[in-house]
């Protein structure tokens, strides 16, 4: 390619692609000329023309075919657990957790167990013995919640609401608000149900009903609480050593505590259920206002999901929340994710309303009813086509909720598809003389639609793809999902929608057009007035926009910056409700919610930190694989542990006084070194160490009769497969990326320092706290860290990838350096607006937002197109001219495109599910400051500094 930067010599020969008319009234347009170059056009339009019912019949049954066959083969989702998938795969950190879960869940392994012939162990009067058993006997409950059944007399199992004073903030401990809230009948699908609340305990404290509660009662109640309080506060160890109150139920070591405060375990279900954390917290015992508190049905959260949703549905979710003087704020019903799925379904209703509100706009502009049909049964083909793709073609088996919403981004895209393709069909058919074949017009209309449509939708499609570049599997999935669909709906677009216009233009039944209802309105708007006031006003709007950039990346970057998530709870309805209020603000506050805990550190040895499973498939976690060569009874092993373990307690990233999990190395030399009893000749009075391996081998099994031995994890014939060494860390469990990013590095640094000259026999060993492992699921300190890191580095990649691509397409479409540069600065104004706009909105680097950012790209990118491209092509060689001809024959398309698609984002603002509202917030944003960007900061470049002629233009030398 070569750069032609001198002026246009008006003597010079026209390109063989454009040839002049000049009309009756004098106007000058631009006619394609079928040359060899565009006679695949002109054959395709030929086509087209002349069998279009040919092509619809086709496409028809080839969509058929691809939807039955999803019906009968694939499986329609599921979207029962959404937040499946909301994981990173690839990272360093899910290695370890898969492989570790693997090696949990793997049937020939045993954690500690052995299986050999030889005694181990003597009898009752030798050393080794079973130790007692002593079980702890819970106390029972007081018999005034006898009735709590279902929750097996715990009142965390039952579903509780969260109340508060009408007057946010007023005091719940008066007898008026205590009364109400002890008055409250919840009425179910069978029954209705009384609430246990700190007024019942009230009464029994002073010995009265709740109904009967004063002023005296109240502060009787409450200075017995200050009594207690204190014995609360008191801490004692529970069977795993963890600091638990002296007044919890299970636990019974505390002493001098007075009676009257264990009675019933009303002290402690007040002070740990019921009430806030600012109610008498542990400094401060004389503060006594309650601001909010929870009442319990008998309803357990685990068994009686049915019935909570009937509730939650008849109850609170269409009927008041206030009750006279308090109202309730939030539900501890636990049902938020199978309300979820019935949620999603309900709310299609949106996005069907949507869609029918574009259909009529569609048909507004188009004047037909046939094409606007066609238009939707366009993109509804398109989502059939790309779901069989993904299904078939790339083979993925996961389909996350998140690809639901795709069918959002079609009905926008493909409606601006609609109208830019209905504009150039009209303009053609009135620029052309009046005997022009019909094909030929089709062609002309083709040729600018194809190339403006490509540009369009390979963007867009490009700013999916790119999320596939991300290691989180949920965004994986959605960017291939959404960017198949809006490649089909371009080929459809340039198919299906061309053979529809062909057989409108035969039955010739247009009606209601937008040009015949508002004859010459916009022709005047678009060719004189929009002109003019870009025109005299283009220094301020270069400015303004030039600083609304700006201040987009203050906002993004600095102050107050996009943050990563603070929260691990994942948000499905939108703040307002009910379910999400809970998990939101009042979960927190409550003290039984709080885990309070120190992380817990664990030291592989002998397993791989591999993922072979599915990167694309949240089921697949692999299978486990065992390090070769490991030998624990190597001498070398043997040194290096023992003295690996001595430093190990000396270390300041371990809690004091906190024992170590697996170092067994040192108590297994004192065994070898103890005098022989039990007949035992050879595994005892050894003083030399290292041992032999056979010896090590044949002693050790002797060492580990028990399960609390050690962390060995012992393969079927006895080969010892792993060493796990855990303990506990000086570091507190956090949700802020900060802190666990400090604990993250500073294990890792703990690691490089201390496994130098590590042996071959023991292998490299790696870091991951240890974690229970259940049959389906399993619980991962690092994995809310992992995912705010993922998303961290993964979101700046796919952002960048998708502007460089649209960058690249620009500058070949265009083939013009100076449009292409004003293109971008375009986009990149909209993309920095559009993100501060959400940020100030309160958007976190979550799941969706992630995906949002990402398609802010593709979305931005459009109108610029549309209007550079209409500037290339324009027949004169002036800046005034060529930024008026773009105005005037794009103005119109662009703005009805914009329209409906900030139509579609509003209507799904009524949705109860938060994807579907935030996408609609999106959509508007992204509309209203992509058109007044590529309007008004995009024209005022042009007509300012221009390129003119046929200068800074690249050219193919042949």
């Amino acid at each position: 390619m070569e750069l032609e930067s001198q002026n246009e010599d008006p003597n010079e020969k026209k390109s063989p692609e454009t040839e002049i008319e000049t009309q009756s009234n004098g106007a000058v347009v631009p006619l394609v000329v079928i040359t060899s170059g565009t006679s695949f056009m002109n054959w395709y339009s030929k086509i087209l023309s002349r069998f279009y019912w040919v092509v619809m019949l086709i496409i028809f049954l080839l969509v058929v075919i691809c939807g039955v066959i999803v019906a009968v083969i694939a499986r329609f989702p599921s979207f029962e657990d959404p937040i499946k998938g909301f994981e990173p795969r690839g990272t360093v950190i899910k290695d370890r957790t898969l492989s570790y879960v693997n090696l949990k869940r793997d049937p020939l392994i045993q954690l500690y167990g052995w299986t050999t012939d030889n005694e181990q162990a003597c009898d009752e009067d030798g050393i080794f013995e079973e130790p007692n058993n002593n079980t702890r006997q819970r106390r029972s409950v007081n018999d005034n919640i006898q009735a709590f059944n279902k929750c097996y007399y715990e009142l965390t199992n039952c579903a509780g609401i969260v109340f508060t004073s009408e007057n946010d903030e007023g005091n719940l401990l008066t007898p008026s608000n205590l009364k109400t809230i002890c008055s409250i009948k919840v009425i179910g699908p069978y029954e209705s149900y009384k609430l246990w609340s700190i007024g019942d305990y009230f009464g029994h404290l002073v010995n009265k009903s709740c109904s009967m509660l004063d002023e005296g009662s109240i502060t009787s109640a409450l200075s017995h609480l200050e009594i207690c309080a204190p014995y609360f506060y008191r801490t004692t160890k529970d069977y795993d050593g963890k600091d638990v109150s002296c007044l919890h139920p299970s636990y019974s070591s505390c002493n001098d505590i007075p009676e009257s405060c264990k009675t019933g375990n009303i002290v402690f279900n007040i002070l740990n259920v019921m009430t806030d954390t600012n109610f008498m917290p542990a400094d401060r015992l004389d503060n006594k206002i309650l601001r909010s508190t929870m009442a319990f049905m008998n309803l357990n959260t685990y068994y009686d999901e049915d019935v909570l949703e009937a509730i939650y549905k008849d109850y609170f979710k269409k009927s008041s929340r206030v009750f006279n003087s308090v109202k309730a704020v939030a539900l501890n019903f636990n049902i938020k994710y199978d309300v979820f799925n019935k949620s999603l379904l309900h709310d299609t209703l949106y996005l069907g309303l949507a869609a029918l509100f574009v259909f009529i706009l569609i048909w507004v502009y188009s004047g037909s009813f046939l094409i606007s049909v066609a238009a939707l049964f366009n993109m509804i083909f398109s989502l059939v086509v790309a779901y069989f793709i993904y299904k078939f073609v790339f083979v993925l088996n996961f389909f996350p909720f998140l690809n639901v919403s795709a069918a959002l981004l079609v009905v926008a895209i493909g409606a601006d598809d609609t109208f830019i393709f209905c504009d150039l069909w009209r303009e053609a058919k009135s620029t052309m003389s009046a005997g022009s074949q019909r094909h030929l017009v089709l062609s002309e209309t083709m040729q600018h639609a194809t190339i403006t449509m490509f540009v369009t939708s390979f963007t867009t499609a490009s700013a999916f793809y790119a999320s596939a570049f991300s290691p989180i599997i949920a965004i994986k999935c959605f960017g291939v999902y959404a960017g198949t669909a809006i490649m089909i709906n371009f080929i459809l677009t340039i198919s299906w929608l061309p053979a529809a216009v062909m057989l409108d233009d035969t039955l010739r039944c247009n009606c209601c057009s937008f040009s015949k209802l508002c004859p010459n309105i916009f022709d005047r708007l678009a060719s004189s007035t929009l002109p003019n006031f870009i025109i005299k006003l283009r220094f301020i709007w270069i400015f303004l926009f030039t600083c609304l950039a700006i201040a987009g990346c203050v906002i993004i970057f600095f102050v107050p910056g996009l943050q990563k998530p603070t929260s691990s709870e994942f948000q499905v309805f939108r703040s307002s409700d009910l379910l999400e209020q809970y998990d939101i603000i009042y979960k927190n506050k409550f003290r039984f919610e709080q885990n309070s805990y120190f992380i817990p550190a664990g030291i592989l040895f002998g397993l791989k930190a591999v993922d072979n499973g599915g990167k694309w498939d949240p089921d697949n976690t692999g299978s486990v694989e065992y390090q070769s060569g490991f030998d624990i009874s190597a001498e070398d092993s043997q040194i290096w542990l023992l003295q690996f373990c001595r430093d190990l307690q000396n270390q300041s990233l371990k809690l004091e006084g906190a024992a170590i999990s697996g170092c067994f190395i040192d108590d297994f030399v004192t065994f070898m070194q103890s005098p022989c009893q039990c007949n035992l000749t050879l595994c005892c009075d050894q003083t030399a160490f290292p041992y032999p391996s056979e010896l090590f081998k044949m002693c050790l099994p002797s060492f580990l009769p028990y399960p609390e031995a050690g962390g060995l994890y012992i393969y079927q014939d006895n080969d010892i497969k792993v060493l796990e060494i855990s303990f506990t860390t000086t570091r507190p469990f956090s949700m802020e990326y900060s802190v666990m990013d400090s604990f993250w590095k500073e294990t890792e640094k703990l690691m490089e320092d201390n496994v130098v000259n590590v042996p071959e026999t023991l292998s490299v060993p790696w870091f991951i706290p240890p974690f229970s492992v259940f049959a389906s699921d399993y619980y991962d300190f690092l994995g809310f860290y992992d995912l705010q890191d993922s998303l961290a580095r993964s979101t700046p990649i796919s952002i960048i990838i998708s502007i460089a691509v649209a960058s690249v397409v620009l500058l070949l479409t265009q083939r013009n350096i100076l449009i292409a540069l004003y293109s971008i600065l375009s986009l990149s104004g909209t993309i920095f607006t559009t993100i501060a706009f959400l940020v100030l909105l309160g958007w976190e680097l979550n799941i969706l937002e992630s995906v949002t950012f990402t398609i802010t790209v593709g979305l931005s990118v459009d109108f610029t197109i549309h209007y550079g491209v209409a500037y290339i092509i324009c027949p004169e060689s002036d800046r005034k001219s060529r930024m008026k001809y773009s105005v005037k024959n794009m103005a119109l398309a662009i703005v009805f495109a914009a329209f409906s698609t900030f139509s579609v984002g509003a209507f799904m603002m009524a949705a109860t599910v938060l994807a579907y509202q935030q996408l609609g917030t999106f959509l508007m944003i992204v509309m209203v400051t992509s058109w007044l960007f590529s309007t008004f900061f995009f024209q005022s470049l042009c007509y300012w500094i221009g390129p003119e002629g046929s200068k800074f233009k690249l050219q193919c030398k042949k």
